[in-house]
């Protein structure tokens, strides 16, 4: 019984650590505005399917499977991103604010023009795309209208992710979540506009659902860049037309591997969309509806991990690495505690919340109600891997991380959701019981590399 006792103990130093700068950033501080940042960032792709199945279903499954090829657009811009937050975050840790200050200024240029270029190149072969995507008949037409559109726009987004990441670096996530909010709020107005017409509008349908979005977001743009601008963070703009060669080594060192598993994930769910297609459109309508509601399941651990990831980052550049280690193991406990919590919530309620939807098809309940339970175990693996992925990104150890991702989510998800939902005849039911051995097997690897503290070796800040 002590034992047990001491598991569930909470160390509360664990829970906040003091910056060079004396300010004191905690698990708590962080993770909140995180939490609703992600939460909102997210309901804009559930509030868009919830009006457009109001539209028709077909609209609202062609934006739910056209977002998640945007979310895989994003990533690329997430690779530069996530080995910047490494960077910055230690030398934050170290007392290095010039250089850190010059690695955001980078990731800002770096990723505004590579939004420019995928971006046009995915508005010009958007249907070819949808095509790939195993779409067919009204269903390819309306997800290749809304692609089309937000993929030629998705720079507005893209520096909306830089800015966060970087301000999340520096511990002012509380400007993150206001721009969220923000963003949200218009982009709930103007579709509410869009579908319901309570007065004329020149956008009409998935087009102009897709229209007003963009506007939302470029009115978020403008003023996260006005909040940016008000805090202590030393862009370096003169850098850009001299880079430091050695910085520019280390994004690409720390940055392209950190992304990579990112990467893989996303391009592994794609392809699982794809095989889920084959399926039929039932399940594809389901998938929809289903992740919109089974996301806010594990929105605090996520929160948690990013929050992790900016502590962790600055005790391993001050060089407190025992502390880090100690704080990693206990925020995994806590992580795990409240996905379980959630997603037990949800899969009880999953009637009245899958009904908040305009669905029709009865199908679709039945087979939703299994995937929630099913999803359970999913969000186990999920929360190991919110904590501990982002804990060994934060301490340089980026190579391991990146292999471990890569295998699983290919062996793991890709592979059995092929084998369990269509040689076996599973369907929906098959992939979802991929997806919870590809969380679990990856959370393992991670506290297995964590616990084994291979990863102190790879700190970025050398001692001179």
């Amino acid at each position: 019984m002590g034992k047990i006792k001491d598991f569930f103990k909470i160390d509360k130093s664990l829970l906040s650590i003091e910056s060079k700068d004396g300010i004191k950033l905690s698990l708590v501080s962080l993770s909140i505005p995180i939490l609703f940042e992600t939460a909102l960032r997210s309901l804009m792709n559930t509030v868009n399917t919830f009006l457009l199945s109001y539209h028709s279903e077909t609209a609202a499954a062609a934006v739910a499977t056209a977002s998640q090829l945007q979310r895989l657009l994003m990533i690329f811009y997430t690779v530069v991103s996530s080995g910047v937050t490494v960077i910055i975050a230690q030398n934050l840790g170290a007392g290095n604010r010039k250089r850190a200050g010059e690695a955001a200024t980078l990731s800002v240029v770096f990723c505004f023009l590579m939004s420019l270029i995928i971006g046009i190149l995915g508005s010009i072969y958007a249907r070819e795309v949808m095509i790939w995507m195993n779409l067919e008949g009204e269903l390819l037409d309306e997800a290749t209208k809304y692609f089309k559109i937000v993929s030629a726009f998705n720079f507005t987004q893209t520096m909306i992710t830089v800015y966060a990441a970087i301000t999340r670096s520096y511990g002012k996530t509380k400007i993150n979540f206001v721009v969220a909010l923000l963003m949200n709020a218009f982009n709930a107005l103007f579709n509410w506009i869009v579908i319901f017409r309570p007065f004329e509008t020149p956008f009409f349908g998935i087009e102009g659902v897709a229209q007003t979005r963009i506007i939302a977001e470029a009115l978020a743009l403008l003023i996260n860049i006005i909040l940016v601008a008000r805090q202590k963070i030393e862009f370096a703009w003169k850098s850009i037309l001299r880079p430091k060669l050695d910085l520019i080594v280390e994004i690409v060192k720390f940055g392209v591997p950190s992304g990579i598993g990112t990467i893989s994930y996303s391009v592994s769910q794609t392809l699982t969309t794809r095989i889920m297609a084959t399926t039929g459109a039932v399940a594809l309508t389901t998938k929809s509806y289903v992740t919109s509601i089974v996301f806010f399941s594990h929105l605090i651990s996520s929160a948690m991990g990013q929050a992790s990831s900016v502590l962790i980052g600055q005790l391993v550049g001050k060089g407190e690495v025992e502390k880090a280690y100690r704080m990693g193991v206990q925020n995994v406990k806590i992580a795990v505690f409240c996905n379980v919590v959630f997603s037990t919530i949800l899969w009880l309620f999953s009637d009245a919340l899958l009904g908040t939807f305009n669905i029709s098809n009865p199908e679709i309940f039945e087979l939703g109600r299994t995937i929630m339970f099913i999803d359970i175990f999913v969000e186990i693996g999920r929360a190991m891997n919110n904590i501990e992925d982002n804990s060994l990104r934060a301490s340089g150890d980026v190579i391991y991380q990146a292999v471990v991702a890569i295998i699983s989510c290919w062996v793991m998800s890709v592979g059995f959701c092929q084998i369990l939902g269509v040689w076996a005849g599973l369907g929906l039911i098959g992939c979802w019981m991929a997806f919870a051995l590809d969380e679990c097997s990856r959370g393992i690897a991670y506290m297995v590399r964590w616990h084994s503290r291979k990863w102190q070796t790879k700190r970025i800040i050398k001692e001179k």
